[in-house]
C-alpha cells in the first residue's frame, strides 16, 4: 500500500493541445471523483507572461483570469496544484525566439539553455517569479530538469569547468543549485521537486557531492510495462534523498506521431510500478506521490499525439488501477459504465474490434480518433496495394496510359476513400473546436487529415482526368 496516502497527480502537458477552460470545468470532477489528489500543470508557452517575458506566451495562451479561473476550479475539488517550469533542457518555448537565442548551449540548437550564463539565471528567475505570483497557494514547484541533451559544449561552459575543475556533471549540479536557492531564498516554504534522468546513472559518492539532496525531491519517472531502471538505483537515490516521487504515463509514452492509446500498456506500466514501489517503500521515508504523465508532444516541435479527450478512458482506467492497486474485471466494468460505453471498454483500440458507443466529455473526439485510426489503415492499404501501385500509379495516370478495365474499379475506392477522410475532417473540426483552441484544430486535422486528403484528391483527379471517355466516371 506504497500510495495510499500519497498524492495522485494528474499531468497536464500544456505545450500542445491546451483545453479550454470550459472543459477543465467538466473535467476536475471527473478526475477528483476518480481519485486524483491534484495536477501536475506543465506552462510552457499557455501562461500568460508580460513585461520583458510577454513573448513566450503563444497566441492562445490562457489569461490571468484564466488562471484564477483554473486554480479556483482545481481547489473547488480538493486538487493540488503543481507549476512545472522547465529550466534548464526542453528549453525550446524560449530559446526560439530571437531575443533569447543567445542563451542557447549549442548555436542554433533551442534545446538547452548555457548554464554559465548569467542571464539563463535571471530568465529563469523571471520567469518563476511570473508563476509564483500567479500561484499564490502552492506548496510544490517542479523545475523540470530532464533530458539536457545539449551541456557542457559551447566555449563559456568549457572555461568555466576548465576554471572550476568541474566534470559536466557538476556544471550540471551547479546550475540546478543555483535555480534551487534561488527558489529557496525567495519562496522557502516551497518544496522543489526535479526529475531524475539526469541523476540516475551517477554513482552514489557524485550524487552525495551535488548538494542536491537538502535542496530537491527526485521524480523517477518510468512508462514501460517492463521496468530497464538500474537496479541499485534505489539503494543510491535512498541514501541521498529522504523522499521521492515517481512518474508513470496515461498516454504520449508510446510513439512521438501516436493518436490512439493502448489502454492496456499503461496498465501494465501502473501494476508494474506497484510492485515496485512496494518493495522499496521501506528505504525512503515518504513517497509522495505518483504523477500519471500525458505527454501531448515530445518536445516542442513535435507533431501532437494522443489527445486530451481520447485518452480520458485510459486516464480513469489507471487512477483505478492506482487507488485499488489491482487491475480487475470489476475495475473493467467500473469504468466502463461511468464512460458510458455499450459495452465493454476496449483497453487496445489496434486490435481492430467495432468500437462501442459511448458517452463521456470529449467523447467524440474519442470515438473520431478510433474511426480515423480504422480509415488510416484503409488509406495506406489501398495506396500500397498492388493494384494501385500497377493501375493506377501517377507515373502512368499523367501520361494518360491507363487500362478502364482496372481503373474504374480503383477509381470508385478512391472516391470512397476521398469522401470518408473528408467527411471525418468535418467531424474533427466540429468536436475538436468544442474542447479545443483554434490552433490545435488547424494543427490536429492539417497533420493528420489534410495530407491524406491531398494525396487522395491528386489520384481521384489523375484518374477522372484519363482520356477515357465515359467510362472513368462514377
Amino acid at each position: 500500500m506504497a500510495l495510499t496516502n500519497a498524492h495522485k497527480l494528474v499531468h497536464l502537458d500544456l505545450k500542445g493541445a491546451a483545453p479550454r477552460i470550459e472543459y477543465l470545468q467538466v473535467l476536475f470532477p471527473i478526475l477528483k471523483k476518480n481519485g486524483a489528489t491534484g495536477l501536475l500543470l506543465e506552462y510552457e508557452d499557455m501562461f500568460p507572461y508580460v513585461g520583458q517575458l510577454e513573448e513566450l506566451s503563444q497566441r492562445y495562451a490562457y489569461s490571468k483570469d484564466n488562471i484564477a479561473e483554473l486554480l479556483q476550479l482545481a481547489e473547488d475539488n480538493s486538487l493540488t496544484v503543481i507549476p512545472l517550469i522547465q529550466t534548464f533542457g526542453h528549453f525550446e518555448f524560449v530559446l526560439k525566439h530571437e531575443k533569447f537565442k543567445s542563451l542557447c548551449e549549442l548555436e542554433g540548437y533551442p534545446s538547452a539553455l548555457c548554464p554559465s550564463n548569467a542571464d539563463s539565471l535571471t530568465v529563469i528567475s523571471m520567469i518563476i517569479d511570473q508563476v509564483m505570483t500567479a500561484h499564490p497557494a502552492i506548496q510544490y514547484f517542479h523545475i523540470g530538469g530532464d533530458e539536457v541533451y545539449h551541456l557542457g559544449v559551447c566555449e563559456r561552459c568549457k572555461r568555466k569547468m576548465l576554471m572550476e575543475n568541474w566534470t559536466v556533471q557538476q556544471l550540471f549540479f551547479a546550475h540546478v543549485r543555483a535555480v534551487c536557492l534561488f527558489i529557496k531564498e525567495k519562496y522557502p516554504h516551497i518544496t522543489i521537486i526535479m526529475w531524475d534522468d539526469m541523476l540516475r546513472f551517477l554513482e552514489l559518492p557524485v550524487l552525495a557531492e551535488s548538494g542536491l539532496g537538502s535542496l530537491v525531491e527526485i521524480m523517477v519517472w518510468h512508462y514501460l510495462p517492463s521496468f530497464l531502471l538500474p537496479p541499485d538505483i534505489w539503494d543510491r537515490f535512498s541514501k541521498v534523498f529522504s523522499n521521492i516521487w515517481v512518474a508513470s504515463a496515461f498516454k504520449g509514452a508510446t510513439g512521438a506521431c501516436m493518436y490512439a492509446t493502448n489502454i492496456m500498456y499503461h496498465v501494465d506500466n501502473h501494476l508494474t510500478w506497484l510492485s515496485v514501489l512496494d518493495h522499496i517503500k521501506s528505504k525512503f521515508e515518504n513517497i509522495k506521490g505518483i504523477a500519471i504523465t500525458g505527454w501531448q508532444r515530445y518536445d516542442h516541435y513535435a507533431i501532437l499525439c494522443e489527445l486530451l479527450p481520447q485518452a480520458l478512458p485510459s486516464l480513469l482506467t489507471c487512477l483505478a488501477v492506482i487507488n485499488r492497486e489491482t487491475f480487475t474485471s470489476s475495475i473493467h466494468s467500473d469504468v466502463t459504465q461511468q464512460l458510458q460505453f455499450q459495452g465493454l471498454l476496449p483497453l487496445n483500440p489496434f486490435e481492430g474490434k467495432d468500437i462501442p458507443a459511448c458517452e463521456f466529455p470529449g467523447s467524440d473526439i474519442y470515438k473520431d480518433t478510433i474511426e480515423l485510426l480504422r480509415l488510416e489503415a484503409a488509406y495506406e492499404d489501398f495506396l500500397h496495394s498492388e493494384g494501385r501501385l500497377s493501375w493506377m500509379n501517377e507515373y502512368h495516370m499523367r501520361r494518360n496510359f491507363t487500362n478502364p478495365m482496372h481503373l474504374e474499379a480503383l477509381l470508385a475506392q478512391a472516391v470512397r476513400l476521398l469522401n470518408g477522410l473528408k467527411l471525418l475532417h468535418k467531424k474533427f473540426e466540429t468536436s475538436l473546436n468544442i474542447v479545443f483552441f483554434p490552433d490545435t484544430v488547424d494543427e490536429w486535422c492539417g497533420v493528420y487529415l489534410k495530407p491524406k486528403i491531398d494525396k487522395m484528391t491528386d489520384i481521384v483527379e489523375l484518374a477522372r482526368n484519363q482520356d477515357r471517355g465515359s467510362s472513368l466516371e462514377t
